[in-house]
């Protein structure tokens, strides 16, 4: 088990994940922890609580059964993890990509990965690839 840690930093009046490297590529048959970073411009912010109306982490669409544990807010806000079971033994229900959103506040203004008219935001699309 390994953990993938992911920086997340503002950019253009957004969150922008660093992706760089396919940092986001999880191979078949790991079981991951996903930690999301607040660095450089964004590391004075925190994430969202997942109890938010716009929670620190959430999926755009439905993921298979059993393969991503709950989001949990960690280190004073400034991480969110994630575990990732890619171990289907066929790497049929555990394989595909996923696109995720990330909501932060920083500096008392509301951040994200998402376009959506407020908070600022532009399409920057995130992904979890599990191969």
């Amino acid at each position: 088990m390994s953990n993938i840690v992911l920086n997340v930093t503002l950019s253009n009046g957004s969150l922008d994940v660093d992706q760089t490297g396919n940092g986001n590529q999880i191979p078949h048959g790991e079981n991951d922890t996903i930690t999301w970073q607040l660095t450089g411009s964004a590391a004075s912010g925190q994430f969202n609580a997942m109890n938010a109306s716009n929670p620190g982490f959430s999926w755009t669409q439905t993921t298979p059964d059993g393969v991503f544990g709950s989001a949990t807010v960690q280190a004073n806000g400034n991480q969110i993890q994630i575990s990732d079971n890619n171990t289907d033994p066929n790497g049929v229900n555990s394989a595909g990509t996923w696109i995720y959103r990330l909501y932060a506040t920083i500096g008392g203004t509301q951040y994200s990965t998402k376009t959506i008219p407020s908070p600022r935001s532009v399409t920057n699309n995130p992904t979890i690839q599990n191969m």
